[in-house]
């Protein structure tokens, strides 16, 4: 990146406010309440135009995985759980929808589904044309009253995920996410080590490819982790991709982001209860492994690709027919971490150092949790391999960091309170923006980036 000189030409730019949110506390016991704000003003700055209109629009699909529909009606929009608000939304039901000459156009067909639940993770954003946008009305916030999200009572397991559809109109133009760490305030918990609800929620963003408000494994991730680290990073503005490939930012030779190579082996598990995941990690998941598709004899391997590289797995202990015990090897990516899942618990192997995980590309002697019962390890349930994003300076070439006006791309941000949180973040509360920021790309090959410290 470079740094523009005092008296370069003023290019286009514009920037919209996409998110502030805040959370804290709002209910007794092990509940943590949410509370987030979404703004869409919009300014510009240095506002001569050397190549026509830059335009940017945004719309969204919000859901929220909370309290039941007939404990918390209010926490969801009129077509109830998981839907809160949408925009645009032409009745007002918090269901994305769009009045068209053909008819009403919508994000899911919920007639077609018993659980509304199912017809969420079936749909898809709609994308629009310049000329519907411009005939949008203001966005309501409803059922909230003054933002976007407006939650209280958020337990444990709790989640939610907002995408945005991004599209410039006109003119082509460069995209950054931003976001910034506003607030953040300890509730006094006699377990409280200080504010630490940013620390124990995890957040994640990606490419939504096909709109559909889920991470599909090969989406391309943007950034993972902690909701602090998220925060921190996009801080510092992360350039989008127009088009990028499923391993942007994932650890390894091909992509510039280098691995540590580590090898994950005895000790390196922690025990955890119940069926973690990677989201719960703040990560990425590669694949998914289940018993029956794992090598039946000691000594045998099986290669499984991914969309980001691939997994060899070696069996090394078998007992009553299950696996015990395996290695793997990893080509083409490192990992984080991999849960393996046994029983009514599962093992989360990581290796880490004061900057957070270490990137392993091997691993030995892996097994499911001890069966307290015989003090022998569980039969292998499943394998789950979870990989890291680091965003790069700027999309390589290739990936196509100049976005073309007049087509929809898809950003996903999802926040989780992992199930394994405890008493601790009582009365916590931390407060967050996020914005998208444009610049157009004629006249302007190397951008600098808006939000690099000086």
């Amino acid at each position: 990146m470079t740094t523009k000189q005092p008296n370069t030409i003023e290019l286009t730019r514009r920037r919209l406010l996409a998110g502030l949110g805040a959370v804290g506390v709002a209910s007794a016991g092990a509940g943590i309440g949410t509370t987030a704000y979404f703004s869409d003003n919009q300014s510009f700055e240095g506002n001569t135009l050397t190549a026509g209109v830059l335009d940017l629009s945004v719309t969204w699909q919000q859901l929220y995985f909370g309290a039941d529909q007939s404990v918390r009606p209010q926490d969801y929009g009129g077509v109830g759980r998981p839907f809160v608000n949408a925009y645009p939304d032409h009745d007002g039901d918090g269901l994305q929808s769009f009045e068209r000459d053909d008819g009403v156009h919508q994000y899911v067909d919920l007639g077609a589904y018993n659980d509304p639940i199912d017809a969420a993770k079936a749909g898809t954003n709609l994308a629009f044309a310049c000329a519907e946008i411009a005939t949008f009305d203001e966005p309501s916030f409803a059922p909230n009253q003054e933002s976007l999200i407006e939650l209280e009572d958020v337990k444990p397991g709790d989640s939610g995920e907002i995408t945005f559809g991004i599209k410039l109109c006109d003119n082509p133009g460069y995209i950054w996410l931003h976001g910034d760490l506003v607030a953040e305030g300890d509730g006094g918990h006699p377990e409280s080590n200080g504010p630490e609800l940013a620390d124990l929620m995890t957040a994640r963003a990606w490419y939504d490819l096909n709109g559909n408000n889920v991470f599909d494994v090969g989406e391309p991730g943007i950034i993972t982790g902690t909701l602090r680290e998220v925060l921190e990073a996009l801080n510092e503005g992360v350039m989008l991709a127009y088009d990028p490939d499923s391993d942007l930012g994932v650890p390894n030779d091909g992509t510039g982001v280098s691995g540590d190579g580590e090898t994950l082996e005895s000790g390196d598990e922690e025990r955890v209860q119940g069926n973690p995941t990677c989201e719960d990690l703040g990560l990425f998941r590669a694949i998914k492994i289940e018993s029956e598709d794992l090598p039946e004899n000691v000594g045998d391997s099986e290669t499984y690709p991914t969309p980001v590289g691939d997994v060899t797995v070696t069996v090394t202990a078998i007992s009553d027919d299950d696996v015990r015990e395996f290695d793997f090897e990893l080509d083409g990516f490192e990992v984080s971490a991999v849960i393996v899942k046994g029983g009514p618990v599962a093992n989360v192997y990581s290796k880490s150092d004061t900057d957070g995980y270490l990137t392993a590309n091997s691993g030995e002697g892996l097994q499911a949790p001890i069966n307290q019962n015989n003090n022998q390890p569980y039969g292998v349930s499943h394998i789950s391999f979870c990989y890291d994003v680091v965003p790069p300076e700027e999309p390589p070439e290739e990936d196509s960091p100049c976005f073309q006006p007049s087509n929809t791309r898809f950003i996903a941000f999802e926040w989780s309170l992992p199930a394994f949180v405890g008493n601790e973040v009582q009365g916590d509360s931390v407060a967050f923006d996020l914005s998208f920021y444009t610049e157009q790309c004629r006249h302007n090959p190397d951008p600098a980036n808006p939000f690099e410290q000086e």
